[in-house]
């Protein structure tokens, strides 16, 4: 009898305590953003992990850091990734297939020459799953030639 009692105490002890957290959360500002109303301010993008993208070489922004190493697609567990080693030491062939990313960073931080990078692409849209496979050079170079008009 006196254990019935002593586990209803502490059932309604779990109770109280789980709804002050709840009323906590629930009278604290929002933080999500409800769009199209409102997007999302630059200072939150700042840990925000979009799709992957080359970062531009010091001496020309079209062009990738990337040596073709392979470095990042032995440490990508996805599989989503794809180099391929054109003459001398540059990409010609850089996909990238963000329906299998799993947007770990073991590529990012595998990369010995810091050629890849996480974008802040908050509004990436697509019907389908061909649209998601990124051709991360052609990108590149678009993105060098908006940068330059």
């Amino acid at each position: 009898m006196i254990r019935a009692v002593w586990d209803n105490i502490k059932g309604l002890y779990s109770l109280i305590v789980g709804l002050s957290i709840t009323a906590r959360f629930l009278f604290s500002p929002q933080k999500t953003v409800h769009y199209p109303r409102k997007v999302v301010d630059p200072e939150s993008l700042s840990s925000f992990r979009g799709p992957l993208e080359l970062t531009p070489a010091a001496d020309n922004s079209a062009q990738s850091r990337c040596i073709s190493c392979q470095a990042c697609v032995r440490a990508c567990p996805g599989h989503c990734l794809t180099v391929v080693k054109g003459q001398g030491k540059a990409p010609i062939v850089w996909t990238y297939n963000f329906t299998l990313c799993c947007l770990c960073a073991a590529c990012v931080e595998s990369c010995p020459t810091g050629a890849l990078r996480f974008s802040h692409k908050v509004y990436m849209v697509a019907s389908s799953r061909q649209e998601m496979v990124l051709d991360l050079l052609s990108d590149l170079e678009k993105n060098a030639a908006v940068a330059n008009d």
